[in-house]
């Protein structure tokens, strides 16, 4: 049985940028990186923790 992918959502400190990464890419040198300026995000919950009430505004950066 799967649970499905277990998400670390971030903010971008430099642009703003609301993403999320999944744990299964959590090898890749993208992991955690902003979309769209690359910067290291800031994390802000987790799917088995604490999701941010507005967790559906994250974007994807699953390819």
């Amino acid at each position: 049985m799967s649970w499905g992918v277990y998400w670390m959502f971030y903010r971008c400190p430099d642009c703003g940028k609301k993403f999320k990464s999944g744990a299964d890419t959590i090898t890749e040198a993208a992991f955690g990186r902003c979309p769209a300026c690359g910067a290291e995000g800031k994390l802000v919950g987790e799917s088995g923790g604490v999701c941010p009430p507005d967790a559906m505004d994250y974007e994807d950066t699953a390819d």
